[in-house]
């Protein structure tokens, strides 16, 4: 009888160990997975916040002074034909877009391969271009025409909502079938003095740090110091000699005024420095 109850127990013990191994590996499994959820978000989070802030924000910890901010975004309209009413009425739909009144004519340059739509705007603190461009290319006896949309604002002292307009610029952009863009943001800082360049790299190397990116190559020439860097935190990038890139910043000296001049842009600076 005794054999029994012990043979009994023992195969009671044997079955609760399996019970609380399949638990326990439920349960581990559970965690596995919540922790993998928590990880891809702050992932998504981390992409997204870098995406619209990250670059705003570690250029303001430069602590650089008379920051400006400049965006440009080009997008290529879908369709062939659009008439003049329509090519108005998409610039008048971005300035709406951006809060931005047009008060005037819009301006209509007309070449023998261009035709060019603009509206332009300069306030105290900010600077705004609307352009609507079409271009006529001859391919096989046929006239190809294709329409593109310039957007350009420049935004002196609250850079911060330049992340602000780029949605709302992207989302009007969207409204009017112009999906296919190209995004570049600049951001201008000057510091007083010539910097060494050991102040420089040390500048360059804390931008790369704070947008969690690597070196990919640096160039210097006269007193212009530049750095191609790329981070997995932005989308956007472009590919050279062999590397993605999509972090400028450059620095040169500016001896009439005694300062440095700071830029960081991605991917990179499209206008001269």
């Amino acid at each position: 009888m005794e054999v029994e109850t012990l043979e009994l127990f023992g195969h009671f013990i044997e079955s609760m160990q399996r019970v609380l191994t399949i638990k326990k590996t439920k349960v581990t499994l559970y965690i596995a997975s919540v922790l993998w959820i928590a990880v891809i978000t702050q992932i998504a989070m981390n992409r997204v916040f870098f995406r619209n802030l990250g670059i705003t924000e570690a250029f303001v910890k430069a602590n650089t002074e008379d920051m400006e901010c400049s965006l440009e975004v080009v997008a290529r309209h879908k369709s062939d034909y659009l008439s003049e009413t329509e090519k108005k009425d998409i610039i008048y739909h971005i300035a709406n877009a951006i809060g931005l009144k047009i008060s005037s004519d819009i301006d209509i340059v007309r070449e023998e391969k261009r035709t060019e739509y603009a509206y332009h705007k300069q306030a105290k603190r900010a600077e705004t271009e609307l352009k609507l461009v079409s271009t006529h290319l001859e391919e096989d006896s046929t006239i190809k025409v294709e329409h593109y949309i310039i957007v350009r604002l420049r935004i002196r002292e609250s850079i911060k909502s330049i992340d602000r307009y780029r949605r709302l610029i992207e989302k009007a952009l969207d409204d009017v079938g112009a999906k296919n863009r190209q995004v570049s943001v600049l951001y201008e800082g000057v510091i007083d003095g010539l910097m060494s360049w050991d102040a420089r790299k040390d500048m360059a190397q804390f931008l790369i740090r704070e947008l969690q990116g690597e070196e990919a190559f640096d160039w210097r020439q006269g007193e212009s110091y530049t750095v191609y860097a790329y981070t997995g935190l932005i989308d956007e990038y472009i590919e050279t000699v062999g590397c993605r890139i999509n972090i400028q910043i450059a620095m040169t000296y500016d001896e009439a005024a005694d300062k440095t001049r700071i830029y960081l842009a991605t991917p990179v600076i499209n206008q001269s420095w």
